[in-house]
């Protein structure tokens, strides 16, 4: 296991005590647990040293950290499990992991292996989404508030979303999607690992991101009581089929703007990306740990 005692649960809290729980609920399945609790700026590097001589490792973080782990364990054969210990936790949804510690670490423990697709982007892995537009300003201005617990991280957001929701950007894109050309203006652009599943009142998340393809949501308008409804109707799990949402999907993308780099979120991590954007899909390039299905582990 290698745990980032920087993410949202560990840094709330014990971090040496819960390290040592989450051990322990792993050694009651029958394995022997390798513990590594380290901090942000160490966990690429404990994770290279783990995919080296580990059949399986453990990730403790948010996105942030889940990201990471993706680019360090894609292809290889070593596989990730996905421990919940972040804000949202949206990558861990995608694999139908519990979000209660106690459950996601059992699930992991008595899992199974799957191969899963990752997105690149300019040659950064995403395994979630890549943001431009409204969203990374609201994680930018977020970022400069005070906070001290998830709770509030979430609370600085909606601060943060309701200021800047009033004074949204526009992107003037031209769009290459596989042999498809257009142009289009946005106030916010996600380009997404596979499409996100329709359900009401989930997180934007894929159901199982295996499907070889990237998906992309552009807000039609930059109103703000329009960017509300459409973030009314995204909350009720509309998104394919948002009436204030573009949905385009395909396996490279190609996006060219005025400007030689945009601000982006890359998994929640704020990176400039330079023009022309280039993504791409990556099939089948990441072995993850998923829950057993439930007719295996009751039977």
């Amino acid at each position: 296991m290698v745990l980032n005692r920087d993410s949202g649960t560990l840094r709330d809290g014990d971090a040496d005590k819960m390290a040592e729980t989450i051990a322990e609920i792993i050694r009651s399945h029958h394995h022997s647990p390798d513990v590594k609790l380290v901090g942000g700026s160490e966990i690429q590097a404990a994770l290279e040293t783990a995919r080296e001589s580990h059949d399986a490792v453990l990730v403790g973080g948010g996105d942030g950290t889940v990201s990471t782990a993706a680019a360090v364990f894609a292809g290889h054969k070593t596989a990730l499990g996905i421990l919940p210990l972040g804000t949202m936790n949206l990558f861990a949804r995608a694999l139908a992991i519990p979000l209660k510690l106690e459950d996601a670490v059992a699930a992991l423990a008595t899992g199974e292996k799957r191969l899963i697709d990752v997105g690149e982007v300019n040659g950064e892995i995403f395994v979630h989404h890549v943001t431009l537009g409204l969203h990374p300003r609201i994680v930018a201005g977020r970022e400069k508030q005070s906070y001290r617990s998830r709770l509030g991280k979430k609370l600085a957001g909606l601060r943060t979303w309701w200021k800047l929701v009033r004074q949204a950007p526009r992107l003037r894109l031209r769009l290459e999607i596989d042999k498809e050309r257009l142009s289009l203006r946005t106030a916010s652009l996600i380009i997404a690992n596979n499409p996100f599943v329709e359900k009401l009142g989930g997180l934007p998340h894929s159901e199982v991101p295996d499907q070889g393809k990237l998906a992309i949501y552009a807000a039609q308008t930059r109103d703000w009581k329009e960017l509300f409804a459409m973030s009314a109707q995204a909350s009720m799990g509309k998104w394919e089929s948002n009436s204030r949402l573009d949905f385009l999907e395909g396996r490279q993308i190609t996006l060219h703007a005025k400007r030689r780099k945009l601000l982006a979120s890359v998994d929640g991590e704020l990176i400039h990306l330079a023009t022309p954007l280039k993504a791409r899909i990556l099939p089948g390039s990441l072995w993850v740990l998923c829950p057993a299905p439930a007719e295996a582990t009751s039977g």
